[in-house]
């Protein structure tokens, strides 16, 4: 997807008030869900199925209210902070969500101010409010063991496409170190180790059906891990990434 400019976006700057946050409390770092929209007091109903996502890091602002992402530079002067040099992306969207994404961009581009008290962010434009929560208390991330791990994308190299549709694969931790696994194809089972960013399979025994098709092509990406020296992991909230070499898969947990 390519990132555009955004020509009639103006300079975004919100004043950052403190609240009861503390001293040199700020938002970088973070990244804060809607949890409320209104207008003039009146709630105010985000399209079905989509919420208002601000991330702030390293000096980058990106946002998106349920289709396209928009993102930029930004800096606090004076607790006021400044989002420039914004670009959204060109995703193709139903009327409703792009209608929606242009109002995240005028209501960014109207200087709301916004109070920043421990996990809430509220931003107030007009008549218009924003309450949001930061992400890791509205949608904590889900445990690596006694969830269920869907995998949903099949990552190589800097490629990543959706699973085979028929096609299921799934991983399950326990806390005792045992993995049993759906290839997608066949079943298996063994042990594992987990640090927080690494996880090392052993022994893990599958079941040796012959699979083609949708069936197969999942199983020829679920193999490479499970056959790894060690696979880098992440969760963030309900999804985790496991990638080893220019392998990997996208899972959603349940």
């Amino acid at each position: 997807m390519q990132l555009n400019r955004l020509a009639s976006v103006p300079l975004i700057a919100i004043v950052v008030a403190a609240c009861s946050a503390g001293p040199g409390a700020g938002v970088d770092g973070r990244e804060f869900l809607s949890t409320s929209v209104t207008d003039d007091g009146a709630p105010m109903a985000l399209v079905a199925g989509t919420r208002i996502r601000l991330a702030f890091s390293d000096g980058q602002l990106a946002a998106s209210a349920g289709c396209n992402s928009i993102g930029g530079d930004y800096r606090i002067d004076d607790g006021v902070l400044v989002f420039e040099g914004g670009g959204m992306t060109e995703m193709g969207c139903d009327p409703d969500r792009s209608a929606q994404d242009e109002w995240l961009v005028a209501l960014l581009g109207s200087r709301p101010t916004a109070a920043l008290d421990g996990a809430d962010l509220v931003l107030t434009s007009g008549a218009t409010t924003v309450a949001l929560t930061d992400r890791e208390v509205a949608e904590p991330d889900l445990p690596l063991t006694g969830t269920t791990w869907t995998v949903d994308t099949i990552i190589t190299g800097d490629a990543a496409s959706s699973v085979p549709e028929g096609a299921v694969a799934t991983f399950a931790f326990s806390a005792d170190g045992r993995v049993e696994v759906r290839t997608g194809c066949n079943t298996g089972s063994g042990t594992y180790e987990a640090t927080d960013d690494q996880l090392r399979f052993t022994g893990v025994a599958v079941t040796e059906m012959a699979c083609d098709g949708a069936a197969g092509a999942l199983e020829a990406a679920v193999l490479p891990i499970l056959g790894a020296d060690a696979v880098q992991y992440t969760i963030d909230a309900s999804r985790m990434t496991m990638q080893a070499g220019g392998d990997g898969l996208g899972l959603v947990g349940s």
